[in-house]
């Protein structure tokens, strides 16, 4: 898939910088034999005006015919024209109307020509145009040899713009891929723990619910973690379909945390760890308050796994020096190496995968909640030093449909 994606993209901009180089060269050509032509051609209307032949490198005749076809007063610069010649050329000419010009053939050299009647008869100018012919054959063979040498240069050009663009495409190709394969192993382990349990329950039909409570817990266990990952790969992929937008409305963003966190301290003190917070009171927030929530409450959870029995957790809620919302999470635990802390808020990744049973993580919360931070203009990082580990969320802020900030 990637290299016929690659060799298509190749091809396709190998031809279009191809056409590109030979539309340079074409239209510079253009451009100089119309700048030569442009001069023969005043050349000639300033030696028709004056009467007098110009100090010019081209080849220059001037004459004057009458209507029998006398052909007198010849004068010729940097020629050596017969006066068979010149009265052959003179015949050639189209006369139409009081000033005439054009192109003329005879033996085998190209000129051209301005006649101006007058009284006396037809004065003529005729110009050699040798040098426009040569011109032309020079632009000719060189726009070849740089349009050539300009399709084996642009090669090595088109394979490092081929690489550098598809680079983004292959990443996303990849990451798709990585997220089915790992989303299909996450649903396969409770599907599988849940039918194994069926089916033990089902060994003992006349076996009372107190008997299979076991089995049965284990089975609503599986259940309600399937459903949360299921939610969450719900969440994350009306993300990327860009289907979910933030309902902005103005929120006492102080008092909505500080609730939460009350909400959870008892939950925190029961699990043996320790748990503080402080709000700026009065912060004022235009947000989403339940993606807001949904943010806060995987950050905790994420605290809560991973710190250990007698750890702590802080939750601290202020502005910033640019008085963006700031929230900052942090707990005691084991450090993050630095290689983890730029993959923890990607798909599926955990610090420690032999974990992931035991805290009931899945690997996607922190993805969840970069995401809801971004859908708020924000960002969310990560430190861990000392044994402890810190979330950082910065929002930016939205703008309610009535227009007010």
């Amino acid at each position: 898939m990637h290299r016929k994606l690659r060799s298509r993209f190749f091809i396709i901009s190998w031809l279009l910088l191809l056409l590109f180089l030979a539309a340079i060269c074409i239209g510079v050509s253009l451009f100089l034999y119309q700048s030569a032509a442009g001069e023969t051609e005043k050349t000639l209307r300033s030696a028709a005006e004056t009467h007098t032949l110009p100090d010019s490198t081209r080849g220059i005749v001037s004459f004057q015919y009458d209507e029998k076809g006398t052909v007198r007063d010849i004068a010729q610069m940097h020629l050596n024209l017969s006066s068979e010649t010149i009265g052959t050329l003179a015949k050639k000419m189209e006369i139409k109307g009081e000033l005439s010009e054009g192109k003329l053939m005879q033996d085998d050299r190209q000129y051209r020509y301005l006649a101006v009647h007058e009284p006396e008869g037809v004065w003529a100018v005729i110009a050699e145009c040798s040098q426009e012919q040569a011109l032309v054959k020079t632009l000719r063979r060189n726009s070849i040899l740089f349009t050539l040498l300009g399709a084996f240069l642009l090669i090595p050009v088109c394979a490092v713009l081929t690489k550098w663009v598809s680079k983004p495409i292959e990443t996303a190709w990849e990451q798709q891929n990585d997220f089915v394969s790992d989303a299909t192993h996450e649903l396969k382990t409770p599907l599988t723990v849940i039918a194994t349990n069926t089916e033990a329950v089902m060994a003992n039909p006349n076996a009372t619910i107190e008997s299979q409570e076991k089995w049965l817990d284990s089975i609503q266990g599986e259940t309600t973690r399937m459903a949360g990952l299921v939610g969450d790969l719900l969440f994350l992929a009306k993300i990327d379909a860009h289907e979910i937008h933030p309902d902005p409305e103005e929120l006492e963003v102080s008092d909505l945390l500080e609730e939460m966190c009350m909400e959870r301290e008892s939950q925190i003190f029961e699990a043996g760890r320790m748990f503080d917070y402080e709000m700026t009171p009065g912060i004022r927030y235009i947000g989403d308050a339940r993606l807001i929530r949904r943010m806060v409450d995987v950050l905790l959870d994420n605290a809560e796994k991973y710190t250990p029995e007698g750890g702590s957790i802080r939750m601290v809620v202020n502005r910033d020096r640019k008085l963006r919302l700031r929230i900052v999470v942090s707990n005691s635990g084991d450090t993050i190496p630095p290689e983890a802390l730029q993959k923890i808020f990607d798909r599926f990744y955990r610090v420690d995968p032999a974990r992931a049973r035991d805290t009931g993580g899945y690997g996607l919360g922190l993805c969840v909640a970069k995401s809801i931070a971004e859908l708020h203009g924000g960002t969310i990082t990560a430190s861990s030093e000392n044994g402890i580990n810190v979330f950082t969320v910065i929002l930016g802020e939205l703008k309610r449909d009535d227009g007010e900030n």
